[in-house]
């Protein structure tokens, strides 16, 4: 049987950003046999390839992942390869396999990657501008066009996830997710703040219920003192208080998707969570700071802003260091 490869290890919310044309390669291909390359990074969502073939790589891929891919195209019948992570290795591949159709996004930067000459091999390429902002498009675009396929499209990713065992949280939620490097790094917040933050959003909304980053002993020892909660490793109620927000500790890849799949909406930070929200179709308002400290840094944002932002069902908003500003902006948009 002929064999597909898409390459697609990258971070997490790059593949969730990747994943409406990964479906659409599943619509164009239905008769072949594909195998999906995914990172350690993003691999912890691999549930969503039921009867697929998937495949561990590093994000940056070492000297011995490179010759088992090689080795793979030489003792396989691979008709196509979708570089969908655009890494400066896969780009030799269509000069020494010219017999392998090879789809590839390519970006025209200060550093384009990659070279003209490389492009040149390639079957079918589409390309990120990020030298021309009006020509820029957002990367579900790019990937969109890349795949060229739009017919009777079907969903074939795997949603046994979805269908199976509800989780126990509260009906008609908001998903929060809080970011260290947004709220403790760029805006500078204390505890105290991002405690009256989300005590403020509750008071919004019907009910909260939140993740945060893995690794971050001291803040979820802070979530759980301060909030009620559940732990998905021990699988363990903790009440504090009356208030309707819920912390989701040590949170696995499977029940955040399943968390954020029956919550109504998402207020969190542009990354992952918005990303995971716009491909389950749910409203999304973005948190985001930016550090402008001239105009090559404003263009450098829009850019940015233009290439990552999913293309509908999303506003954001920018918070300030200023707590009490970030509040009343935030007011007039939740």
């Amino acid at each position: 049987m002929e064999k597909i490869i898409v390459l697609k290890n990258d971070r997490v919310g790059d593949l969730f950003v990747s994943l409406s044309a990964i479906n659409l390669i599943l619509n164009k291909h239905q008769d072949k046999e594909i195998h999906i390359y995914l990172s350690k990074l993003n691999y912890k969502f691999n549930f969503l390839f039921k009867n697929i073939q998937t495949k561990i790589l590093n994000y940056d891929l070492n000297f011995l992942e490179k010759i088992q891919i090689i080795i793979f195209l030489l003792l396989n019948k691979v008709s196509t390869v979708y570089i969908l992570t655009p890494k400066k290795f896969y780009y030799y591949l269509p000069f020494f396999f010219r017999k392998i159709k090879f789809y590839g996004i390519c970006i025209n930067s200060k550093k384009s990657r990659p070279s003209n000459f490389l492009r040149k091999y390639l079957y079918k390429k589409e390309i990120i501008n990020r030298l021309n902002i009006k020509k820029r498009l957002s990367s579900y675009e790019v990937q969109k066009r890349l795949i060229g396929f739009d017919k009777n499209v079907k969903n074939f990713l795997s949603k046994d996830i979805i269908n199976g065992r509800k989780l126990e949280l509260p009906k008609v939620s908001t998903f929060f997710h809080y970011k260290h490097k947004l709220f403790s790094e760029l805006l500078a917040w204390d505890y105290k703040k991002i405690k009256d933050f989300l005590y403020f959003i509750s008071s919004k909304r019907e009910n909260i219920i939140f993740s945060s980053e893995i690794n971050k002993k001291e803040t979820d020892d802070f979530f759980y003192r301060n909030f009620n909660s559940i732990d998905f490793k021990t699988n363990k109620y903790n009440k504090i208080n009356e208030k309707n927000i819920l912390f989701l500790k040590n949170i696995d890849g499977k029940n955040l998707f399943k968390a954020i799949y029956h919550s109504k909406d998402i207020i969190a930070p542009e990354g992952i969570i918005s990303h995971i929200g716009y491909f389950l179709n749910k409203n999304i308002l973005a948190l985001m700071h930016f550090r402008l400290k001239n105009r090559e840094d404003f263009i450098n944002q829009i850019i940015s802003c233009k290439e990552w932002f999913p293309p509908d069902n999303f506003k954001f908003i920018v918070l300030k260091k200023n707590y009490m500003e970030s509040i009343r902006k935030l007011q007039k948009r939740i």
